[in-house]
């Protein structure tokens, strides 16, 4: 007996309060871990780490060089707040931040600008998990903000710990850019993966013989991964132009920044012909079903055209007149089997010959 796959739990949304009219700040997520601080100091003579739980971390900072603080957990409002108002945020930022359902922007103020976006990753389930990230600029110093425990930039800690490429040699923009890259490279990715799972259903489907029930259901979840995926990512299409116009980016940075650029719109092309490519897979799912149902209604027309014929003879031999020879005749029982059978395999020969089945 088959499983049935458990139904997705709807958990109760925090409700975000209107920022004009209130002051209070509010993580809005679901991943409830200790804030955590990581500070990485570097130039291209050195680099020094430092890990707290509490905001003494910032006495460790040299604004000669640059730093590049990861605060891994969101759930402690009032300590993320304390290091918010240590840098001077809007307060409509800080809300930003901690508010995980907000749309992906990027906005710029005097002395920097701020990146809201979401991470997705697979779980175990082989279904999407989403974690609320966002990357500050602000005086030379690099903040990302996460919700999780999780290290989502552990190529770009490893490439500073081995002086790997020139990014120990540049400037904070530099490494803003490489931060902002790797997510975007993270949707890729994921936009691979789905690609190669549509490829997959394709197959599935092109074979007829197959239970196609399971893949309906895939492609729904699909449907839908690549609605969040786009929902998540679609102000950015315009958004970007700050950073490229920004003058807290060097000129010779901004290369940088385009190749990026066209990363993000290189996802957006990739979930345009995903859209077209799933709406492929929804009618090539429905076409099978009308063909299986044509099918079945051939199958069952080849049994109605066989039957016919001998429920017409059945229907005559079993009128009750009295003249009708064949009851007396001591072989009418096996001249009527025979009859029927010779009829029988004339309609079956008839109908392969007309290659109805």
């Amino acid at each position: 007996m088959k499983q049935k796959t458990p139904k997705p739990v709807r958990r109760p949304r925090i409700r975000q309060r209107d920022n004009l009219l209130y002051e209070q700040l509010q993580y809005t997520g679901e991943i409830h871990a200790g804030t955590h601080f990581e500070l990485t100091v570097f130039d291209k003579s050195g680099i020094k780490t430092h890990t707290s739980d509490d905001l003494a971390i910032l006495n460790h900072m040299d604004l000669n060089k640059v730093n590049w603080l990861c605060v891994r957990g969101l759930s402690d409002v009032n300590l993320i707040e304390e290091l918010c108002r240590q840098f001077d945020l809007p307060n409509l930022w800080m809300q930003d931040v901690l508010n995980t359902r907000h749309i992906a922007k990027i906005e710029e103020i005097e002395h920097g600008f701020l990146t809201v976006l979401d991470v997705f990753s697979y779980n175990d389930h082989h279904t999407l998990d989403k974690e609320h990230v966002s990357l500050l600029m602000k005086q030379g110093v690099i903040i990302s903000f996460q919700e999780s425990q999780v290290d989502l930039f552990s190529e770009i800690r490893k490439a500073l710990l081995t002086n790997t490429g020139k990014v120990r040699s540049e400037s904070a923009d530099y490494l803003y850019d490489l931060l902002f890259s790797s997510i975007i490279d993270s949707y890729l990715a994921i936009l691979d993966v789905q690609r190669d799972q549509m490829l997959d259903m394709e197959d599935k489907l092109m074979e007829f013989g197959n239970d196609h029930v399971a893949v309906g259901r895939s492609i729904q979840l699909v449907r839908k991964d690549y609605m969040l995926l786009r929902k998540n990512l679609w102000p950015l299409r315009s958004d970007f132009a700050i950073l490229l116009e920004s003058h807290h980016v060097k000129a010779t940075n901004k290369i940088y920044y385009k190749d990026t650029r066209d990363h993000v719109l290189q996802v957006f092309q990739l979930i345009d012909n995903a859209k077209e490519t799933i709406t492929a897979l929804v009618d090539l799912y429905l076409a099978n079903n009308d063909l299986r149902m044509n099918q079945i209604m051939s199958r069952l027309t080849v049994l109605s055209a066989i039957f016919i014929p001998l429920t017409f003879l059945v229907g005559v031999w079993g009128m009750n007149f009295k003249a009708m020879p064949e009851l007396s005749w001591q072989y009418g029982y096996l001249f009527a089997w025979g009859v029927m059978s010779f009829v029988a395999v004339g309609v079956i020969l008839w109908l392969r010959k007309q290659k109805w089945f």
